[in-house]
């Protein structure tokens, strides 16, 4: 902790050391207190790396990167080459799905298909687990989060060892736990079905179309709908950073930061959901991507969505919260929050080890982008943006005389960390303080497609699951009783045996938890050959 800590102040102390004395232009001084406040921002909240680029009417006028790709670069090392610029990779994570449905809004647009579209009349394969709800879904339910699934239900599918079409046939097996279209529960696993649409109708796959009716017109050219480009950049992308709550050597509390590697990065899930969270990209590229927006659908003066679509997309679809003075709704893939003196149109993006937020406030023409290499809260991106949109409302107030939303956030943060969580809903799952020999547990488990078997191996005394698609393995380690432990692609399980006291191969059974009410049931054990 300390050391990181070092680091960052090292970092902060040299790029603090470089900001101009006097800036240049005609939004100078207000770029020059951006600057300040992004390093105030990257030292309270301990990010290592983060590309900003802000859009004023139809120009870039910043575009500049802070900090370190990776942390655990030696401090000797720091130079050109370990710096973030505006050309740096991230991965964009869930401002993603502004790109699913602009795609969706360009189709529209062709009249290849309707946003009232049912998905069944596309898709005659699709199922759901409410068969009354399934044939009434909407291409348009797919992107507003209230088809009735829990939060995140589904999401941590892939990390085990499953793919797009795996995930799409398991739709069925996951109970919706609200009623369809009356509560906004943030999803992943909707966009899925989203890219099967597009693909039916375009005859394309997602990420071409990405490619060809988005990043290429806009001269993306960075820019990937999948981990080619992050891959192929190297030592020119960000490493992701585990961000969380820790303790110093005092006992103090403070907060945690650390690269992740190997599978820890999820670049297997990156891909599976790269509908809902797989783009890589940069502040340069994203900076146009937000001016799109900013300027309707049109590039250079050519129009690529036509204003009824973006006015779909940017307008209120569903009511997330709202307050006397305030509220906040989600459009077709974008955030709309309403403070009473403006609008803010934005999406976050969280995948292992990144972060970010882009958007725009029409009353102003002002758009923005911040890309992290951690895993850092909302709090911090949003306090950000908040702040440059304070200094070009009140260009003339004195920066100290404006709130500090990232001091607030970062409190809010700490105050949050001491709160047990609950789940909305819990996998249902036969605990037991017994804990099972490696022997009465190890086999083949037999579940129908698309689940597959999967195979318990003991190896010195010790467990190992394979499962998924790919056949993966990874060691099963004891938590309490029935209960394992199993990390894969970035993702720890948990894993229970039931019924084996009875020694009856037959009805043994291993239920995997994967956390957000996906009740799949059991696998159950083969009567050895």
């Amino acid at each position: 902790m300390k050391k990181i800590q070092a680091i960052l102040i090292l970092l902060l102390s040299l790029a603090g050391a470089s900001l101009p004395a006097r800036a240049e232009g005609k939004y100078g001084l207000i770029l020059a207190e951006v600057e300040k406040y992004a390093l105030k921002v990257a030292g309270e909240w301990k990010i290592p790396g983060m590309s900003m680029a802000i859009i004023k009417g139809d120009s870039v006028i910043f575009c500049k990167g802070f900090g370190i790709k990776n942390l655990d670069r030696p401090k000797d090392r720091f130079g050109p080459e370990e710096e973030v610029t505006g050309k740096t990779m991230f991965h964009a994570g869930s401002m993603t799905k502004a790109f699913t449905a602009t795609v969706i809004a360009s189709l529209a647009d062709e009249g290849l298909l309707s946003w009232e579209d049912t998905v069944k009349n596309i898709l005659p394969d699709f199922e759901w687990a409410d068969d009354s709800i399934g044939s009434i879904m909407q291409v348009k339910d797919l992107l507003t989060h209230t088809t009735g699934l829990a939060a995140q239900a589904g999401t941590y599918i892939p990390n085990i060892g499953y793919g797009r079409d795996d995930i799409y046939a398991m739709l069925k097996y996951i109970r919706p736990l609200y009623p369809f279209r009356e509560k906004f529960a943030y999803n992943n696993i909707t966009f899925i079905i989203a890219a099967k649409v597009i693909e039916k109708v375009s005859g394309m796959s997602w990420e071409e179309n990405v490619r060809q009716r988005i990043m290429v017109p806009l001269g993306m050219s960075s820019s990937s709908p999948d981990m080619e480009s992050y891959i192929k950049a190297g030592d020119s992308a960000c490493s992701g950073h585990y961000f969380g709550y820790g303790k110093d050597s005092g006992g103090n509390p403070g907060i945690k930061v650390f690269p992740f590697y190997g599978e820890d990065r999820a670049l297997h899930w990156i891909n599976v959901m790269a509908p809902a969270g797989g783009i890589s990209t940069n502040a340069e590229d994203m900076a146009r991507w937000v001016m799109f927006h900013m300027n309707n659908g049109c590039t250079d003066s050519v129009r690529l969505i036509s204003e009824r679509e973006m006015s779909r997309m940017h307008g209120r679809a569903v009511t997330v919260s709202e307050g006397p003075t305030t509220g906040k709704y989600y459009g077709y893939c974008w955030y709309i929050e309403d403070n009473g003196e403006y609008s803010t149109i934005y999406h976050t993006g969280t995948t292992w080890g990144f972060t970010g937020i882009c958007g725009f406030v029409p009353e102003i023409d002002l758009g923005m982008v911040i890309l992290c290499n951690s895993e850092v809260s909302e709090y911090a991106r949003k306090a950000l943006m908040k702040r440059i949109t304070d200094l070009f409302i009140n260009p003339q107030a004195d920066p100290d005389s404006l709130s500090d939303p990232s001091r607030e956030g970062l409190l809010q943060w700490f105050s949050e960390r001491g709160k047990t969580r609950k789940r909305v809903a819990v996998t249902p799952v036969k605990r037991s303080s017994a804990i099972p020999e490696p022997e009465a547990v190890t086999g083949v488990y037999r579940k129908d497609w698309p689940f597959g078997d999967a195979v318990v191996s003991a190896e010195n005394g010790k467990l190992y699951l394979e499962i998924g698609r790919y056949g993966w393995k990874h060691r099963l380690k004891h938590h309490r009783g029935n209960e394992f432990w199993l990390t894969s692609g970035g993702h720890t399980y948990a894993v229970f045996f039931n019924n084996y006291t009875e020694g009856d191969a037959g009805s043994v059974e291993m239920v995997i938890d994967f956390n957000y009410n996906e009740d799949f049931g059991p696998w159950l054990l083969l009567p050895s050959p």
